[in-house]
């Protein structure tokens, strides 16, 4: 990289790296990753670095051109480094270092390779069950560690689960935990998520969110990933939430006649309306992983 006499501020670098320049913050930014509508994340590698050297970092930085939701890109930012200073686990998402007190506001992760789950359901339409089960224990894994920390991710869904060529899992995008118990799981709290994956509690004045809002959401992508489809498909909002909150989700034999009779019964447990009757983070790891042995013979063939 050009050496030049005055060092530019992280704020000035900030803004380059997102008119298309190469720096943020002390990172050198080789390229944008992705986007959503609270942050970019770019492939990075230290400032200053040999250009021969891995880029094997990156960088979620909070957009400052947001507009009204700048200060919720930035309380998002501020959530991820907050989490990842208390928890860390094989499959969580792994935050290495953070910038958070001034701008830029950024979190810095290793680099995965592979794909998130979301687009490869988009290319394969299902996954084999023995290959569903395997991701979904190992995100169950990832959600038990949140738990056991007092924090719900409550966003599990297949945009978030990162699935590498050797089929390790992790667990995405900790901006939207949040602390059991807090206020911020109150019933009447705003909802946070993604509506197709979300909890009936989410959708309810008098029920709270909890960890098993989780267990339900994993529930909605274990069964996408089994048949192909969401358990419920309606086109607006509101018949969305009545949906959740009352509606029976279809038996997944529908679109998957040779599914396991434990596994759709595992499917029932996890999508049932009383959080009380869904599994445990740890419940439904031990659960999962007795279905794993199951179809192990059956994994290794396919």
């Amino acid at each position: 990289m050009t050496q030049v006499s005055r060092e530019p501020t992280n704020a000035a670098r900030t803004e380059a790296c997102n008119d298309g320049h190469s720096t943020v913050g002390n990172w050198s930014v080789v390229g944008l990753l992705g986007e959503g509508p609270w942050s970019r994340v770019y492939r990075a590698k230290p400032l200053g670095s040999d250009a021969r050297a891995h880029s094997d970092y990156a960088i979620k930085v909070a957009r400052q051109d947001a507009g009204t939701d700048t200060a919720t890109a930035i309380r998002l930012i501020r959530r991820e480094a907050s989490v990842g200073r208390t928890v860390a686990h094989p499959h969580l998402t792994c935050v290495l270092s953070s910038h958070v007190s001034q701008s830029p506001y950024y979190v810095v992760m290793p680099c995965l390779d592979g794909v998130t789950l979301e687009a490869a359901l988009a290319e394969a339409g299902i996954v084999l069950t023995p290959h569903a089960l395997w991701i979904a224990r190992q995100t169950a894994q990832a959600i038990r560690a949140l738990h056991d920390h007092g924090w719900i991710h409550s966003d599990v869904k297949p945009d978030n689960i990162f699935v590498s060529q050797d089929g390790h899992v992790t667990l995405l995008d900790l901006g939207l935990a949040r602390q059991i118990g807090h206020i911020e799981c109150a019933g009447d709290g705003p909802l946070a998520g993604t509506m197709a994956y979300a909890a009936p509690e989410a959708f309810s004045s008098i029920d709270e969110i909890g960890p098993r809002s989780d267990i339900y959401s994993l529930g909605v992508t274990l069964f996408r990933m089994l048949t192909g489809t969401l358990p419920f498909t309606t086109h607006t909002a509101a018949d969305l939430a009545a949906a959740h909150l009352r509606g029976t989700p279809p038996d997944p034999r529908r679109f998957n006649p040779l599914l396991p009779s434990r596994v759709v019964r595992l499917l029932k447990r996890m999508l049932t309306k009383q959080p009380s009757r869904r599994p445990c983070a740890a419940e439904l790891v031990a659960w999962l992983a007795d279905l794993e042995i199951d179809t192990l013979d059956d994994r290794f063939a396919a």
